[in-house]
């Protein structure tokens, strides 16, 4: 069971998720006919099998063939057909699935290793495809790529695995096509050749450029002498890992001229040499064995400044692009015909029917010019439609290209004002004007009717109302499109002011506002004496004072006047205090303000007073910070603070005994203390254990701890006690609890 999990894992793909070569080679794709006619040249191409159609040749089913896909771009083939030495699944990165060869023969491989110099020819492993077709063009290629492991170990050795792909014809690349007795002549030769030689394609030939182990470079120099400069087609497969080999080739081409309608056989084959170990294969192509083909293509509004994927009334002209590829020695003849919503009538002259390719020409125009008619309508459709066409040589099958039309977009010259106003306070007055051209096609231009100067801005300065035009094109324009704008003068009106008298307090700021209306467009006002250019100004004046400004409209019209700031004199806050002989804590204040409408007291101990005169008993000696502030009928005001310092001795008394017996008199037991900022007591039984504690509780203690009385008898007490001065002082001592 594990053995058939490993080989569904390989048949399906060799990880999941592979990122790299995927290989099957389930029936029928291990068919070399099936692969041939379904991977290699598509079903639009007919071949068969051997080198004549009335004789089949027998071409079993091979584990050594497959088909493969790759998603490693770093491979140049992305699907198609591999040929290997061992099992196909093996040229995927970690596959090793067993294969049992044997020697094989093939004169055209021996051919190869004789034009590289191999000391070897013994042939293992063999894999072949080889299948037939005639020739519809008069070229025949495909893609492929060479890959090995003896690439960087046994390169430049005495042998090396062989392939190639021979094509099997009369009159290949020029040849003769009959011999001298009118006979068809047969040539063949090797398609995997290195671009540009008649090199073949081998491990010596195209690799590192340079040897591997101890093999000389001259076993290369002999296969290749540019071996070195051709080293540029090699990729070492490192950390690509994509397939499972050590290097292999760039995508290449087997290609070469065929003559039209002879058949043709092509061989294709890969062998190891000498024995079976250091395997090779060749990776072909999908859909790269190519026919004669025609293609279609577009181009609109040819020559103009836009881009746009369909045409435009009344604009440039677009074309079909008519290119072929392949059979280019045949004259061709193409015919069209025309359908959809637009017709002959949308276009300046009649409508191509056909165009013919002369021996050698591989492309023509069909020309399109389509008319503004001036009616607003949907996109309109033109297919040109190219019916089959046949050659000497070729068959090509009806295609067609589709164009839209659609209309002209028209433009406008949106006129505005850039300053200014479309209506003038004053004659003689400017504005700017500006035109915005919008909509039309491609590159867009104009200029004013009274200044050809083709700028977009115009200044005017017009006495009377005035229209003004500007004319505009576009790409597509025959004529120019007028668009206008008028400015209007209207009469003026006076321009006035207002005079005004502000009151403030010394030291205060106040905001000057100047007041103007009437005029013509808008008001500029200017501070002068070095003021700000504004309607308001916030100043602070040491002494009474004159504030004067000027209006400016947009006729250039002034006004001015002036404004009174009237500073007016300050309230001046005074006070004194006295303490009561009995009560050092009792103060009296006297206000010897010069105004005292508004009066406010701070008395440094969170209170306040709007007395005139107050007085304020203080809770504690200390030093209070007292303020006053004064203010007088104009809201002026003033204000005064400095400490007072208010001492007195403090008393603390604490009895000696106490008699909690239910009597109602001397029921408990208190510490009283004044002239003290706070204070803290213990009572201690003769055990030294705390049985009350008290942070200034008037009630005392009552002769209980625990909810039990204590019993008669001496106890102690400790005090801590904070002073004003900011000591502590401690008291200790004994009383007597009596039953």
């Amino acid at each position: 069971m594990r053995k058939l999990t490993l080989f569904l894992a390989l048949v399906l793909g060799f990880t999941s998720g592979a990122q790299n070569i995927v290989v099957n080679s389930t029936a029928p794709r291990n068919s070399p006919m099936w692969l041939v006619q379904n991977v290699l040249v598509g079903p639009n191409i007919p071949v068969w099998s051997g080198s004549n159609p009335g004789l089949p040749l027998v071409q079993p089913a091979s584990v050594q063939i497959g088909k493969f896909v790759n998603t490693n771009t770093a491979f140049g083939l992305d699907s198609g057909i591999v040929m290997h030495t061992d099992n196909a699944l093996n040229a995927m990165p970690g596959a090793s699935q067993s294969f049992s060869g044997g020697p094989g023969t093939s004169p055209h491989l021996i051919s190869v290793l004789n034009t590289i110099g191999s000391s070897n020819s013994t042939l293992n492993d063999l894999s072949a495809i080889q299948f037939s077709f005639y020739a519809t063009g008069d070229s025949v290629e495909f893609k492929y790529i060479f890959a090995s492991n003896e690439y960087t170990g046994y390169t430049c050795s005495p042998f090396n695995d062989v392939f190639g792909f021979f094509l099997v014809g009369p009159g290949i690349n020029g040849a003769p096509i009959f011999n001298a007795n009118g006979s068809v002549r047969m040539d063949s030769i090797n398609l995997a050749t290195i671009p540009g030689t008649t090199t073949p394609v081998a491990i010596n030939t195209i690799n590192q450029g340079f040897p591997s182990g101890s093999y000389p470079a001259s076993n290369c120099i002999s296969a290749n002498p540019n071996y070195v400069a051709h080293s540029m087609y090699y990729n070492a497969n490192g950390s690509f890992n994509a397939i499972n080999f050590n290097g292999f080739t760039d995508v290449l081409k087997a290609k070469a001229g065929v003559v039209c309608g002879y058949p043709y056989t092509i061989k294709l084959l890969i062998a190891d040499v000498m024995d079976g170990s250091f395997n090779s294969a060749v990776f072909l192509g999908a859909r790269s064995f190519k026919l004669p083909t025609i293609n279609l293509s577009s181009t609109t509004n040819t020559g103009a400044s836009f881009t746009d994927s369909v045409m435009v009334e009344g604009c440039a002209r677009s074309y079909l692009l008519f290119q072929r590829a392949g059979a280019t020695s045949d004259t061709l003849t193409a015919q069209f015909q025309y359908v959809g919503t637009a017709g002959a009538a949308d276009f300046a002259s009649a409508l191509p029917s056909s165009l013919t390719l002369l021996p050698g020409q591989t492309t023509d125009t069909l020309w399109f010019e389509p008319i503004d008619d001036g009616i607003i309508e949907a996109p309109e459709l033109l297919r040109v439609r190219m019916l089959p066409v046949s050659s000497n040589c070729a068959v090509y099958p009806s295609d067609s290209l589709d164009f839209w039309i659609r209309d002209r977009v028209p433009h406008q010259a949106l006129l505005t004002l850039d300053q200014g106003d479309d209506t003038l306070a004053c004659p003689g007055s400017s504005a700017v004007l500006r035109a915005t051209l919008t909509g039309g096609e491609g590159v867009r231009w104009g200029y004013w009717e009274h200044d050809s100067t083709q700028t977009v801005l115009a200044a005017v300065a017009p006495a009377q109302t005035t229209t003004y035009r500007y004319l505009s094109w576009d790409e597509c324009s025959t004529s120019p499109r007028t668009d206008s704008i008028t400015i209007y003068v209207d009469p003026y009106d006076s321009l006035r002011t207002e005079s005004d008298t502000l009151f403030l307090c010394p030291g205060d700021a106040v905001t000057l506002q100047a007041v103007a209306s009437g005029g013509r467009g808008t008001r500029s006002i200017q501070w002068l004496g070095g003021g700000p250019t504004a309607s308001s100004w916030t100043v602070s004046p040491a002494s009474s004072q004159w504030f004067r400004y000027k209006v400016t409209d947009n006729c250039l019209i002034e006004a001015r006047d002036s404004i009174y700031a009237w500073v007016v004199p300050q309230p001046v806050a005074s006070f004194g205090y006295l303490q009561d002989p009995g009560n050092p804590l009792d103060v009296g204040f006297t206000n010897y303000s010069s105004d005292t409408l508004n009066v406010r007291w701070f008395f440094g101990d969170g209170d306040t007073s709007t007395r005139v005169h107050p007085r304020h008993v203080y809770g504690r000696p200390g030093t209070y910070w007292v303020g006053l502030s004064v203010r007088d009928s104009m809201g002026c005001s003033d204000s005064l603070a400095y400490p007072i310092d208010l001492k007195m001795d403090h008393y603390v008394y604490i009895p000696s005994a106490f008699t909690p017996n239910g009597d109602a008199v001397n029921e408990r037991f208190n510490v009283v203390a004044t002239g003290v900022v706070k204070f803290e007591w213990a009572v201690f039984n003769r055990w030294g254990l705390q049985i009350f504690h008290s942070d200034e509780d008037p009630n005392g203690w009552n002769g209980t701890y625990g909810g039990e009385k204590v019993p008669a008898g001496p106890y102690s007490y400790k005090v801590f006690i904070w002073l004003p001065d900011g000591l502590v002082e401690e008291r200790r001592g004994m009383f007597t609890v009596f039953r």
